[in-house]
């Protein structure tokens, strides 16, 4: 039997998607965010959170999808190798903390860019984000930065 793993629900407008708990650094509220000057649409901008910047992204923006009004907004910010650069990922609302062996492969038909896997619970099927890959091109780029996302292969 597979080993049972810990994800985090939450929408992202009206549909639900997971990522790995063991990736999530800590979840807050929405904060103050200041613009960036040149940065791409779904880079809403920088914000402080204690005493370390957090760049915030919308994935809302980046992949055209259409924001709603219900539930809590919540930034939901990604452990890193670096002290002193951390992405948030602003999304709608958490839902909860889901634990679940019941995890399949991505069919091959689908595009494996941001989608790692599928997540069955009893009345729903949530695909789990790759948060490696969907940080590591293009936003880490436009960051210039080195950053590394902490490799969750050695966390298990």
């Amino acid at each position: 039997m597979d080993e049972i793993r810990q994800f985090i629900q939450f929408k992202l407008g009206l549909h639900d998607y997971a990522v790995e708990m063991n990736c999530i650094r800590e979840i807050i509220k929405p904060v103050k965010v200041t613009q960036l000057l040149g940065a791409p649409a779904y880079i809403q901008g920088i914000a402080k959170v204690r005493d370390g910047v957090v760049t915030i992204v919308d994935l809302r923006k980046k992949f055209n999808i259409v924001p709603t009004d219900e539930g809590e907004p919540r930034i939901m910010i990604f452990e890193s190798n670096s002290e002193t650069e951390k992405i948030g990922l602003w999304v709608d609302d958490v839902v909860e903390i889901v634990e679940s062996n019941s995890i399949e492969p991505i069919p091959s038909i689908i595009h494996r860019g941001s989608i790692k896997e599928i997540l069955k619970l009893n009345d729903a099927i949530i695909p789990v984000m790759d948060i490696d890959k969907l940080f590591s091109n293009d936003i880490l780029d436009w960051l210039g930065s080195d950053i590394e996302l902490v490799d969750n292969s050695t966390l298990a």
